[in-house]
């Protein structure tokens, strides 16, 4: 029948008569609609009205569907900055809004908000604050053959090539026990002071950050015993 509708075999004739009756498909949308109600059935659904915001022609029937998912002109709001712009300007506003930068609450650095979200994930004082705890962190040692500090985990490894380089040096190993008796104790069992403050060596009063003067003191102090 014209209505599409199931109907028991039994009343199949008697209801066929009746859409045939009363019932047309229309023939914009091909939906039955009553004979009477067609001219306002077409009126009401298939007229040409204009979008409001892009001024082009939709049928009244799919003018809501239109304006919510196909009008370029319809507001879209911005990831960034949560402000309503029109759809075809969305990309260009969102690459310049994600361009701006705002500075991290935990670590103070500046990052650019479109990649802020991946730099929640890699933010250095947030990886301190969830990283192990202070018990089974690794904690620098020192080198038992040149007296500077290394990570636990790198200490083998760096034994292992100072005592090749060791091996092969023309100082004598007297010599150079000599030289780290003469070391502060607190230097050869790890020196708790930040490696970045800035101190003399005893030997040419050259100014240097403590990390880096543990080494050239080695140096310096070979360099006055081969004179």
């Amino acid at each position: 029948p014209k209505c599409n509708k199931e109907v028991a075999e039994a009343n199949f004739a008697l209801h066929e008569s009746h859409c045939r009756r009363f019932l047309c498909l229309c023939p914009d949308c091909e939906e039955p609609v009553p004979k009477e109600q067609l001219d306002q059935h077409r009126l009401d659904q298939h007229t040409q009205v204009k979008c409001s915001r892009c001024n082009r022609k939709v049928e009244r029937c799919h003018l809501m569907d239109h304006e919510a998912d196909e009008c370029e002109e319809r507001l879209q709001c911005c990831k960034f900055c949560e402000l309503e712009v029109p759809w075809k300007e969305l990309d260009e506003h969102s690459a310049a809004c994600g361009s701006r930068t705002e500075r991290c609450g935990d670590c103070g650095r500046y990052v650019t908000l479109k990649d802020q979200l991946e730099h929640d994930k890699i933010c250095p004082a947030t990886q301190a604050v969830s990283g192990p705890p202070p018990s089974v962190r690794q904690t620098p040692g020192t080198c038992r053959g040149c007296g500077a500090s290394f990570p636990a985990e790198e200490m083998e490894e760096h034994e292992g090539d100072f005592s090749k380089k060791e091996a092969r040096s023309p100082l004598s190993s007297s010599l150079k026990a000599v030289f780290l008796s003469n070391r502060p104790s607190g230097e050869l069992l790890g020196d708790s002071r930040d490696p970045n403050q800035i101190s003399t060596c005893p030997h040419c009063h050259l100014a240097l950050p403590l990390l880096t003067l543990r080494w050239h003191e080695v140096k310096c102090q070979i360099h006055i015993h081969l004179k």
